[in-house]
């Protein structure tokens, strides 16, 4: 599966201290999530490097007559759109460690998902707007997040995302598109 991967800035104890930091949300401690699994010392070990599927496509756009170029992303399991500024930042071939996971959107429904989006951006802006003509380019990558698994109230398991290039923490959508892909996986088994 040669393809491109961003490679991750945010490393394994970096993310654990993220995961684990005292904060006023979780009232400096106290309310800090308990994590599934522990080693010898009492360290959290329940927290995995997971590479998320997308695509990218660079759309040709004429702005004021000249064409300009504009990359943007969408996430290949639950559809999410943003512009790309990484791209420089991409490497080919394999991650080295972690669970690659698989697109759940095919490349015609993430090529639809990413006009859309570049209409909606567009439509957004203030001024002149663009027009777009078509795309040039296009590729899929996989991107790295950070999964820390906990218990919650009840000894109910858990998880929680952090990106794993920017060290942002992630929300419901992220979250539900690791489950569904865990789900699926399985249910191919």
């Amino acid at each position: 599966m040669t393809g491109k991967f961003l490679p991750p800035r945010i490393d394994l104890e970096h993310a654990r201290t993220s995961f684990l930091c005292r904060k006023t949300s979780n009232l400096f401690g106290l309310l800090r999530r308990k994590p599934a699994r522990v080693d010898e010392y009492g360290q959290a070990i329940s927290l995995e490097l997971i590479w998320m599927p997308a695509r990218a496509y660079r759309f040709a756009m004429i702005h004021k007559g000249k064409e300009v170029h504009s990359w943007v992303t969408v996430d290949a399991n639950f559809g999410g759109f943003a512009l790309l500024g990484r791209v420089k930042e991409l490497v080919d071939g394999d991650p080295a460690e972690g669970d690659v996971l698989d697109a759940t959107l095919d490349e015609a429904r993430t090529e639809e998902l990413a006009r859309e989006g570049v209409v909606r951006y567009i439509l957004r802006t203030r001024g002149a707007k663009p027009s777009v003509n078509d795309i040039t380019d296009r590729f899929a990558y996989h991107a790295p997040v950070w999964v820390y698994y906990f218990r919650r109230a009840g000894n109910k398991l858990d998880l929680a995302v952090l990106d794993a290039y920017s060290g942002d923490p992630m929300g419901g959508l992220v979250k539900r598109a690791i489950l569904n892909a865990f789900i699926a996986r399985r249910a191919g088994k």
